[in-house]
């Protein structure tokens, strides 16, 4: 090290010690403390619907009872229109089309072949909720086309 050169010199700005106590020495930043800092205006809320016009919520699940929450946005969404089809093929729920039930073993397997590919391309990029709703979805088509592929009993 040259003579002209300082040394440097490292500080500890953590908040907590390693077992999670607050340090004794802790000292907030300037930014941090609340008489310089004042939060930023809450957006405006977007005005209520007219009552009547309010879509109707869906009961959600107890956490408690043990059913897993549905995700609520696209990928769900995603999930829902490739699994509808397969179901439909199934004869799980009627053509929306004709209204009858029928089952059509070929289109459910590339659905369902389909959602399969879509677990291994998004395999660690999805939330628990995400993967464990794809998963479920998964396991009741694949049991439905196992029972509609099995032959009749005797």
């Amino acid at each position: 090290m040259a003579e002209d050169e300082k040394p440097i010199r490292v500080v500890d700005r953590r908040m907590f010690t390693p077992d999670g106590d607050l340090r004794p020495d802790f000292q907030p930043d300037e930014a941090a403390s609340g008489a310089a800092v004042e939060a930023p205006p809450a957006p405006p809320r977007p005005a209520e619907p007219h009552e009547a016009a309010r879509k109707p919520e869906a009961p959600r699940p107890d956490p408690a009872d043990g059913s897993a929450a549905e995700p609520r946005g696209a990928f769900a969404l995603i999930v829902q229109i490739l699994a509808m089809p397969a179901y439909a093929a199934l004869g799980l729920v009627p053509d929306p089309a004709s209204g009858r039930r029928r089952v059509d073993r070929a289109a459910a397997r590339e659905m369902i072949d389909l959602l399969a590919a879509l677990e291994r391309k998004t395999q660690g990029n999805l939330s628990f909720e995400e993967s464990n709703f794809l998963s479920r979805v998964l396991t009741e088509l694949r049991l439905a086309f196992v029972e509609v592929t099995r032959p009749p009993a005797k």
